[in-house]
């Protein structure tokens, strides 16, 4: 078979069984990640107690901020405009795509690796940071450089339907963290050692990723002629790329604010130990939270390819997979609510029981994200992407206002409430619009 007929997509399954299919290659590389990571957090938290704990999530967020920040989201853009060209075996359009995309990726990443390490000194001071943990903020900043690409790769992963690919990869880095964590936990490892851990996971995970996508690049479309190696690539070949970049971007945006700001700002308002035990229940909660985030990488390019052609499908992947998302979320919310307290006590101690409230509320908030997962997909696939950051622009400013107003008056139990609060509302209205959209057309 020719590469250029592998760009076709001839997968002899429907569409909800291929979206079922891909989404457990990820469920099953997220699922052993998340047990390790579980692992990762526990040991650390045991180890270091809640301050130094509370130190390393700033730390970590601070990154994981940053990389958001400039994120564009271009596996999304990826999708949307590569299932075209790979539908007519448009070879050289597909790789004009990509060559724009990778352009976007590098300098986008290099800009935040430089933010990162000129904002550190800034920033640490404000959360209660020493010189000392100054400098592991800045150092750790640079690790932003390896993930230069990623997005582009994991572009090129899904459209050629490799989720089997980025499953594995999502175990790199949790089992690079996990076993330097055990050895640090082990041998009685200062902070720093922790923080270092931490960046050589991220070092890894984000050059296999790299590499793995430019490997696929290469096996699947044939090399460019030098007669288009010459050809000067602009933006605006794309109809609409542009704007679908800047609106992904802002629903990027939207999306980490809750995830990643709201831990910096509990610990400038509350200090770095409630930090620790906000940070502490997303993880648990990331049960849910980080599905969601698969779940819609994975059914947005069956429900694209559904929607141009105008199949029934599209109706019955985008509600069915809510509603599924909708009953897994809720056995989690009840398992949260009645063990909670004895999760938290056998697995971390103690010390962090008092984070039990807000872990429920947070896998609430992360059960309506998971039902909001596969609308969102459909909400894309339609055209409604800028309805969408619109949604979410509104999500954030209402979250933001509560997590002020309410953080201070009820601790960290105020940021469970705004978080509920601010997760509903996106998944009420997109509901509503898909359905004006698909039954009266309007």
């Amino acid at each position: 078979m020719s590469k250029s007929r592998q760009l076709k997509h001839s997968s002899p399954q429907g569409p909800m069984r291929r979206v079922l299919g891909n989404f457990g290659f990820l469920v099953r590389g997220r699922g052993i990640a998340g047990l390790m990571l579980f692992g990762v957090t526990a040991l650390m938290a045991r180890t270091l107690g809640a301050a130094e704990f509370g130190f390393v999530v700033l730390i970590q967020t601070y990154v994981l901020l940053l990389r958001g920040l400039f994120n564009f989201q271009l596996f999304d853009a990826i999708v949307r405009y590569g299932v075209p060209a790979q539908e007519t075996e448009d070879t050289p359009k597909l790789r004009r795509l990509l060559k724009i995309c990778w352009r976007v990726d590098r300098k986008a990443g290099l800009i935040a690796t430089i933010l990162g390490v000129m904002l550190a000194p800034i920033i640490a001071p404000s959360m209660g940071m020493n010189d000392h943990q100054t400098l592991l903020l800045a150092l750790y900043s640079l690790v932003l450089i390896t993930s230069i690409g990623n997005g582009t790769a994991t572009g090129v992963l899904r459209l050629f339907d490799r989720f089997d690919i980025i499953g594995r990869q999502m175990i790199i880095g949790p089992s690079i963290r996990f076993i330097g964590v055990v050895i640090a936990w082990w041998l009685h490892c200062s902070m720093a050692i922790f923080v270092m851990i931490l960046a050589l996971a991220f070092i890894i995970e984000s050059l296999y990723l790299s590499w793995c996508g430019w490997r696929e690049y290469r096996k699947k479309l044939e090399p460019a002629t030098e007669e288009e190696k010459q050809l000067k690539v602009k933006m605006k070949e794309f109809t609409g790329l542009k704007h679908f970049l800047w609106v992904t971007y802002w629903q990027a945006n939207a999306d980490i604010i809750s995830k990643h700001i709201g831990i910096l700002l509990a610990g400038y308002i509350l200090g770095p130990a409630e930090a620790g035990l906000l940070r502490l229940a997303r993880q648990f909660s990331s049960l849910l939270a980080k599905p969601a985030v698969l779940l819609r990488q994975v059914v947005f390019p069956d429900l694209t390819r559904s929607w141009r052609e105008g199949s029934g499908h599209f109706k019955l992947v985008a509600y069915r997979t809510a509603l599924l998302g909708a009953a897994m979320g809720f056995v989690f919310v009840l398992g949260g609510y009645f063990y909670g307290d004895v999760i938290l006590d056998t697995l971390v101690g103690k010390e962090y029981i008092a984070a039990a409230p807000i872990l429920t509320l947070l896998l609430l908030a992360a059960t309506f994200d998971l039902s909001a997962s596969s609308l969102r997909a459909a909400a894309y696939a339609i055209g409604y992407a800028a309805q969408v950051l619109k949604l979410y622009v509104l999500s954030v400013i209402i979250y933001l206002s509560l997590f002020f107003i309410l953080t201070a008056r009820m601790g960290l139990i105020g940021a469970g409430v705004a978080a509920c609060i601010a997760a509903v509302i996106p998944l009420i209205a997109m509901a509503v619009l898909i359905y004006k959209k698909t039954i009266t057309g309007s």
